[in-house]
């Protein structure tokens, strides 16, 4: 049976539709993309050892057998400093070392180096009075858009807040207006009242399958604390590394080897009151494309239904 939802986040509308994961499909070859065995390739500008590959280095981590995080100058960048139209400054962040390193394999050290380089990235670029939003990404495998096979994440500044954050924002302004409540306090309370969509509940995130995403199997992580991204401190990053560590392995028993999208959603300059927004990250696995009635209608289909997603990805941390 059918059913109509709407993500609370952005109002983008939903029809839950789980027989649609059983619609007959061709034969074909799957197209998932082999795993990485090797932790060094000679030809990979990425790897430890090749810095001349990539040499305007902005920050690193590391110890004595040399760096385990950096980032880097994006040679191919979307935005830049001399722009008239949109100001930006695009970095490449190799999130470990490790050739065959992935968020299905990395352990919570890996985690923490990674997510102490966002912090320390996303809080030098917004000191920029130019900059109004700072997008933290990673695209992994091709088809979510990734170039290079080593692990990376990026990060833009942008002279602008893009429209999807901006609607996220406005949708959490209104419901404040409206309801003299914070929308995300609501949606950690109801989600924890609820318990089914519940992925892992801990002292700082919340990780759920959205009761309605226009991305089936996507999953989010949402801070309960109102901080901004730069803010976080080590106990939250340690904490988030092992939600981070879990969730993937957990992943990767339910899905596999599956390419996706990590978007990091945070306050933008221009919102007045930070309270009305929680940083949140989404997961969204590519597995499945945009039909015809999506791209045509502005409403999404998903196949996935959300509470036994979340009970197959459950875990709890030690």
């Amino acid at each position: 049976m059918q059913e109509l939802r709407i993500d609370e986040v952005n109002n983008d509308l939903v029809i839950v539709a789980n027989n649609r994961s059983k619609r007959p499909m061709d034969k074909i070859k799957n197209q998932t993309e082999e795993e990485i065995q090797v932790e060094y390739d000679l030809n990979c500008p990425f790897c430890r050892g090749n810095e001349s590959y990539a040499t305007i280095e902005r920050y690193k981590i590391e110890d004595n057998s040399g760096w385990l995080t950096r980032s880097v100058d994006n040679k191919f960048p979307i935005v830049d400093e001399l722009s008239d139209e949109i100001y930006g400054v695009h970095e490449v962040i190799i999130d470990t070392y490790r050739h065959n390193g992935t968020f299905y394999n990395m352990s919570e050290l890996e985690f923490q180096d990674l997510f102490k380089t966002y912090k320390n990235r996303y809080k030098e670029f917004m000191k920029s009075e130019s900059v109004q939003y700072v997008n933290i990404f990673k695209n992994f495998l091709r088809k979510s858009g990734a170039s290079l096979t080593h692990p990376h994440s990026q990060i833009i500044s942008l002279s602008l807040v893009p429209p999807e954050i901006n609607k996220e924002e406005e949708v959490a302004s209104k419901y404040f207006k409206e309801n003299k409540t914070y929308l995300y306090d609501d949606i950690i309370k109801k989600e924890i009242e609820y318990k089914k969509r519940v992925i892992n509940d801990n002292r700082y995130f919340l990780t759920i399958v959205p009761y309605a995403s226009k991305y089936s199997g996507e999953v989010r992580i949402i801070f309960k604390e109102k901080i901004k991204f730069e803010q976080i401190s080590d106990d939250h990053i340690k904490e988030l590394s092992k939600v981070f560590n879990r969730l993937f392995k957990n992943l990767y028993k339910v899905n596999g080897y599956d390419p996706f999208n990590l978007c990091i959603h945070t306050h933008s300059k221009k919102l007045e009151n930070k309270d009305e927004f929680n940083v949140h990250m989404h997961i969204i696995p590519r597995k499945y494309s945009f039909g015809g009635f999506e791209l045509g209608t502005g409403m999404y289909v998903s196949s996935t239904n959300p509470e036994e997603l979340a009970n197959k990805l459950n875990f709890e941390l030690d």
